[in-house]
């Protein structure tokens, strides 16, 4: 067993000690726990003097360890801590890192946490994305709206992903206007978001999405129109069934939500009759054909 192994395992087993040591003073008298707390208070210090120290190993699981640990002491005292851990090379770190911002608590991990949002990493990533939705909603919509937009294509689809997954409808104008972004990424999960908030605002947008160059966008798009139940998607989302095969299904399954199974098979019904037209229009032109190589060989 490595050295960096065993100071996980302690690590863990001195967290979880100081954990039950907090929890069963309070079931102390009055009296009894004024008369240990300082005890347990110096064994906390301590503790985070040795996960700090911890933070700046050499080896990648003893910092893991350290921001693990901090992580679980949920101390506001952690947080500047964490907030270096953000810039650590290693991937864990980092992602414990996140998780103990959250845990924490405290206003001073909300900016952090928002950088953590554009980390290289997509663990790190989910975990910070998770932490912000349970922030409050007005202290951190300033912070999206700067990132909706950022230079950066990744930064741009993150904040939006956000905003869609909090249910922010502050962010709607950003959002029509995400849904014609170049990147494809970001129009997908501007999409995405305006579907989750559910605005009729956003109908003309998700409409027009339906003929974007990513077929990713277009199936979000009728996917987004299915759930928003409007009868102006109909004639569109007819269309697709009828033109474009390869949308053909959701499209009826959108469209059997909004306008049922009648409507379904109206639509089907005319699939019929365009085979039929094809196939007697493919049957003339071959008449053409074979008529004018008669011609040829007379």
């Amino acid at each position: 067993m490595s050295i960096a192994l065993i100071d996980c395992e302690r690590i863990e087993t001195l967290v979880g000690q100081l954990i039950t040591l907090e929890r069963d003073l309070r079931s102390l008298s009055l009296d009894r726990r004024q008369e240990v707390a300082g005890q347990v208070d110096s064994i906390r210090t301590r503790l985070l003097s040795l996960l700090a120290d911890l933070l700046s190993a050499e080896d990648d699981e003893t910092r893991r360890a350290a921001a693990y640990g901090l992580s679980k002491l949920e101390d506001p005292k952690c947080v500047p801590l964490l907030v270096d851990a953000l810039s650590d090379p290693d991937e864990g770190v980092r992602v414990w890192a996140v998780e103990g911002l959250s845990s924490c608590e405290s206003p001073a991990a909300l900016l952090p946490l928002m950088r953590a949002l554009c980390d290289e990493s997509a663990y790190v990533y989910y975990s910070a994305c998770n932490a912000l939705k349970a922030m409050g909603r007005d202290e951190l919509w300033p912070l999206i709206e700067d990132k909706l937009s950022a230079t950066d294509a990744i930064v741009r689809r993150r904040a939006v992903k956000l905003v869609g997954d909090m249910g922010e409808d502050r962010a709607l104008p950003e959002l029509i206007a995400l849904a014609r972004d170049l990147d494809r990424g970001v129009r997908y999960e501007a999409v995405e978001a305006l579907s989750k908030i559910g605005d009729p605002l956003a109908f003309d947008t998700l409409a027009a999405s339906l003929e974007d160059d990513s077929r990713d966008v277009r199936i979000a798009a009728i996917q987004a129109l299915r759930l928003m139940g409007d009868a102006r998607a109909v004639e569109p989302i007819v269309a697709i069934c009828i033109e474009n095969e390869d949308l053909r299904i959701p499209a009826l399954q959108a469209l059997r939500e909004i306008a049922g199974d009648e409507g379904v098979a109206l639509v089907v019904r005319a699939l019929g009759k365009t085979h039929e037209i094809a196939k007697t229009t493919a049957d003339q032109v071959m008449g053409i054909i074979g008529k004018s190589h008669t011609e040829v060989v007379s």
